[in-house]
């Protein structure tokens, strides 16, 4: 009896795990379907961006802006495609949906044509590239598709990740029975022992912190292995950090005898050939945009080319534009030229955009500055990162200009309120003098200092600047910024304010002169009505 009941037990649980299997296949294929039927919408609307754009470029009657704008839009549409095919290619892999196709070519040929796709961006990167086969004249039967979609994918990353100067290699040469052998070879960044196991998963990313280098999806080199294993070959990578990395491929060609000649199309310049291609005009760190110098000065920090050079360029007709790549160049060019904004990007190289934000908010020097971070994440923790750390506003990408402008024009107008009300504060006899209740920490600290010295004649700018741990020159832009004001004018209207209360307490004139650091009572007296319009016996009258 026990026996036929276990018999039951075990037939049941096995059919429980056969229904949960269907069903988890059944789930498997819906969301593979969905998946397909999304990227092919996709697909619409961006040839709907990509051919109005081609036909517009191929037109004479636009200007050198117009057409830089077009460029990058077609340049960008073409990207996002190259990307939806790609997710395409990896929903037909896991749905079945993609066979082997052979056509008959010489390899040898179409690989050096593959490669001459890259020259002019290995050119505009400074990088050298070299191509070299030796398989011979010889026509095989291969996948053309397939391997274009390898070759172009690891070839792109070599070219990303080497720098300027730097060198990518391409061979190819008889391997084993029935296969080729392709070494991509490129003296970039290279990749870390941990992270080589990992390197062909989907959606991985190498370095996935904020302050990474090189943008990427994790999707390109998990399609080259899927690939890969589908024609029947091998990838194996070795890669020594800060000196680069060797992709070694085996791929399967099969003899062309018998079968009869077929014209193989010639490689595209593709997307992915593109992709390390700056544009024909982009703002380059540092770069400021001419303009008024009564008109504010924006920093713009974003280490994509192509958007900070729109951004400054989109800005540049009501500001004053500075551009930086990254957060660390932005630091420093905020503490040299203290502009009255910095409009920064979150993930970037170096220094990213949270750090910016703290480092500008922290320091006494910057502390006055607006921020408006730029981020393509748009959840709540994201925008409570930025604005803990002391962001002024927070923008998702894709953002409108019209907006970012609103926004900046906004927080400019809010400084200029608190830039007037400072310096009526220090310049209006009228104004209560309480610096006590300044909001200011940066103004706050001065007066304290002024005060700490308030008696001693020798007190000067060049004192005051130490006292806060400036340099003159810095001092007075940082007040110039903040109050519109000199140090000097700000010593002097803070001394003379101190003496209005001192007679107000009951203090003489000489007692009041002396207190606030004059040595002469007729000199404190003469300065004292340029400021209160009265003389200090005048003063104490009314």
């Amino acid at each position: 009896i026990r026996f036929r009941i276990g018999q039951g037990q075990q037939r049941q649980t096995m059919l429980l795990e056969r229904q949960k299997a269907e069903q988890l296949k059944a789930v498997d294929e819906l969301k593979t379907r969905f998946f397909s039927n999304i990227t092919h919408e996709f697909r619409t609307p961006l040839s709907l961006i990509l051919s109005p754009t081609e036909k517009l470029l191929q037109e004479t009657k636009h200007d050198a802006p117009t057409r830089q704008t077009l460029s990058s839009v077609h340049r960008n549409a073409g990207q996002l495609l190259q990307l939806v095919n790609q997710l395409l290619d990896l929903s037909k892999l896991e749905g079945g949906g993609m066979s082997v196709s052979l056509a008959r070519g010489n390899v040898a040929e179409y690989v050096e044509q593959l490669v001459e796709t890259f020259r002019a961006s290995a050119e505009q990167k400074r990088v050298a590239l070299t191509v070299r086969t030796e398989t011979g004249d010889k026509d095989h039967l291969f996948d053309v598709d397939k391997w274009l979609k390898i070759s172009t994918n690891i070839l792109a990353n070599a070219l990303k990740f080497t720098p300027a100067e730097g060198a990518v290699s391409v061979e190819l040469t008889d391997g084993i029975q029935g296969f080729v052998c392709l070494v991509i070879t490129d003296t970039g960044i290279g990749i870390r022992a941990e992270k080589l196991p990992h390197i062909f998963d989907r959606f991985y990313q190498v370095d996935d912190t904020h302050t990474r280098a090189y943008d990427g999806t994790g999707i390109g080199l998990a399609l080259v292995k899927e690939l890969i294993d589908m024609l029947g070959g091998t990838v194996a990578v070795a890669s020594d950090p800060g000196k680069g990395t060797t992709f070694t491929l085996h791929l399967p060609v099969l003899p062309a005898l018998g079968v009869s000649t077929v014209v193989l199309p010639k490689p595209m310049q593709t997307e992915l050939a593109s992709v390390n291609s700056q544009p024909e005009t982009v703002s380059t760190s540092s770069q400021t945009v001419t303009n008024s110098v009564s008109q504010p000065l924006v920093l713009v920090v974003e280490d994509n080319d192509e958007l900070r050079s729109f951004i400054a360029g989109e800005l540049a007709q009501s500001y004053r534009v500075l551009t930086a790549a990254n957060g660390a160049e932005g630091w420093e060019l905020a503490q040299n030229e203290l502009p009255e904004l910095v409009i920064s990007d979150v993930m970037m190289p170096l220094m990213d955009g949270y750090e910016l934000t703290q480092h500008l908010k922290t320091s006494s020097l910057t502390s006055h500055i607006s921020v408006v971070l730029l981020s393509a994440r748009a959840a709540h923790e994201s925008r409570m990162a930025g604005l803990t750390q002391g962001a002024d506003d927070y923008l998702t990408k894709p953002f409108h200009v019209d907006e970012l402008r609103q926004r900046l024009h906004n927080l400019l107008t809010r400084q200029q309120t608190l830039r007037d009300y400072y310096h009526k504060q220090f310049t209006q006899p009228d104004a209560e003098f309480r610096p006590e209740i300044l909001t200011d920490d940066f103004l706050r600290k001065l007066h304290a200092g002024i005060d700490e010295k308030l008696d001693d004649p020798a007190f000067g700018v060049d004192e005051l600047a130490r006292t806060v741990g400036m340099s003159r020159r810095t001092l007075d832009r940082k007040l110039a910024a903040v109050a519109n004001l000199s140090a000097n004018t700000v010593i002097r209207q803070h001394r003379l304010k101190r003496a209005a209360q001192f007679l107000n307490q009951g203090h003489n004139v000489s007692e009041a002169a002396y207190m606030v650091g004059y040595e002469s009572p007729a000199h404190f007296s003469q300065i004292f009505k340029e400021l209160f319009q009265k003389t200090p016996s005048e003063f104490t009258q009314r």
